[in-house]
């Protein structure tokens, strides 16, 4: 049962949910690359027949990899008012060209066809973006993503990037988030103990802003403190990011893997592409 205290439940980062599916039995560089891959083709792909190859590789990677849709769709809920509001202000301040044909005038802004089509495709976007980012969080976990990250940029060291800083600095972030949701939730529930206005009725963004600022102080304060104990922790127990670093898991590319990345740019290629195939 949901709850307004909410907020380790509708935090999708962090959430990964293990399967036994083909998905999940490849390699982390693999997958880390195809969802870059496809990622990068939905924001620049022209138009409706490119987003619409784009959901049926996610409807496909959703089924592939047994992922859930209820919390997916739970994200899409949360989201939809801000994605409604960037639509409408795409429908009022559309550049207007010369062969558009109005379709009403609302407080002196002229809505056009053209407004109209590219809002709908703001929200197509934006829903297949979200649909997405969930399946990417659900299917790969953060240890998997920082040792990804770690071999795939691990030829830049040559040129002076902290590979071995950046990848633990994305594991530490992303670990930390579920406990900062957490410890958001404690907040609510004390500030709500001691008498503040936690009432949940109906849809009010003004309320629930309101609402979410005095939780802002308190998690800046304990995330802190909770970062120096770890630092402390750290240099303590001698940790050095610049040391060289081994592995327990051993990553090996197989021809499966190599087909998935095929396909994922061979997909992208053609949602890059659809406005001049269709």
């Amino acid at each position: 049962m949901s709850s307004r205290f909410e907020f380790l439940g509708s935090t999708s980062l962090g959430q990964f949910i293990p399967r036994d599916s083909w998905f999940h039995a490849r390699d982390p560089r693999a997958r880390l690359i195809s969802f870059f891959i496809v990622f990068t083709a939905l924001i620049f792909t022209p138009g409706k027949w490119g987003l619409l190859l784009g959901i049926f590789f996610v409807i496909g990677l959703y089924s592939l990899a047994q992922l859930p849709v209820k919390s997916t769709l739970r994200g899409i809920k949360k989201a939809l008012p801000f994605i409604l509001i960037l639509a409408i202000l795409q429908i009022l301040f559309y550049q207007r060209s010369d062969n558009a044909s109005p379709l009403l005038e609302v407080f002196g802004f002229v809505i056009t066809n053209a407004a109209v089509d590219s809002a709908l495709n703001l929200i197509f976007r934006f829903l297949v973006l979200i649909l997405l980012l969930n399946a990417f969080v659900m299917s790969l976990s953060t240890s998997q993503l920082t040792a990804a990250l770690f071999h795939l940029l691990k030829p830049f060291e040559k040129i002076g990037l902290p590979v071995n800083d950046l990848t633990m600095v994305v594991q530490v972030t992303m670990r930390y988030l579920p406990l900062i949701a957490q410890n958001a939730e404690k907040t609510a529930k004390a500030q709500a103990a001691r008498g503040a206005d936690w009432e949940q009725k109906g849809f009010n963004p003004i309320k629930q802003a309101k609402r979410v600022i005095p939780l802002i102080v308190p998690l800046i304060v304990t995330s802190l403190k909770r970062a120096e104990t770890m630092a402390v922790a750290m240099e303590s127990r001698g940790f050095n990011a610049a040391h060289k670093r081994s592995s327990f898991h051993s990553l090996r590319y197989t021809w499966q893997d190599g087909l998935l990345i095929l396909v994922s740019f061979l997909l992208s290629s053609l949602m890059l592409f659809s406005g001049a195939i269709f």
